[in-house]
């Protein structure tokens, strides 16, 4: 398997208890390092509820969204367990015309799930 990023091979070691083990990561460590997972959690009031808005990494550089998507599952546990209620919306990022969307069309309560903190 390779880095999304930096495009070198992924090396894990196997052994005993992980060789059948399938590696979902499509990021190495050294890319990981670079750009790493900061969670931001925030609220934004819209017509008829409340976005709350997860994002994962705050950067500015244009990295390929499916190195970090391996790392949606905990967001997603907590939405079912927290925000069930909701409705959950995933994206690369959010922009302001998605805002204005998702402002105007009244759905209510919203989780939204990003990979990048940036509005463009």
């Amino acid at each position: 398997m390779f880095c999304e990023i930096c495009k070198k091979k992924i090396t894990t070691r196997k052994h005993l208890f992980n060789i059948f083990k399938i590696n979902r990561h499509h990021i190495c460590e050294l890319c990981y390092q670079k750009y790493p997972l900061i969670p931001k959690r925030s609220m934004i009031p819209i017509k008829g509820g409340v976005m709350i808005w997860q994002s994962l990494i705050q950067t500015s550089d244009d990295i390929s969204p499916l190195a970090h998507m391996s790392f949606y599952k905990p967001y997603i546990i907590d939405f079912m367990h927290n925000f069930h209620t909701h409705i959950l919306l995933i994206d690369d990022y959010l922009n302001e015309e998605l805002l204005n969307l998702y402002d105007s069309i009244k759905l209510g309560d919203i989780y939204f799930l990003t990979l990048y903190d940036k509005i463009e």
